[in-house]
């Protein structure tokens, strides 16, 4: 079964990692066009309850703490269920 992972990208050590997922590629379609339309101005922030936060905190490996931007809902896993 396939799964949409929201994927990000720390700024500090390039480390990509993934926090929320859905098995729903509605839901995963959905949620990114929402966050690129809060990124970009057009909508209020927040105003989809699904939509992945543009910006997380990541725990980098040699103690740091890094600023990671939303990258996308990255699809992992097969069709065939």
């Amino acid at each position: 079964m396939s799964e949409y992972r929201a994927i990000y990208k720390c700024r500090l050590c390039g480390e990509e990692f993934y926090n929320a997922g859905t098995s729903c590629e509605g839901v995963a379609s959905k949620a990114t066009m929402y966050t690129v339309l809060e990124s970009s101005g057009i909508t209020p922030q927040f105003e989809s309850l699904n939509a992945p936060i543009q910006f997380d905190l990541h725990n980098c490996k040699d103690g740091s703490y890094g600023m990671a931007d939303f990258h996308g809902m990255k699809k992992v896993g097969d069709n065939d269920g």
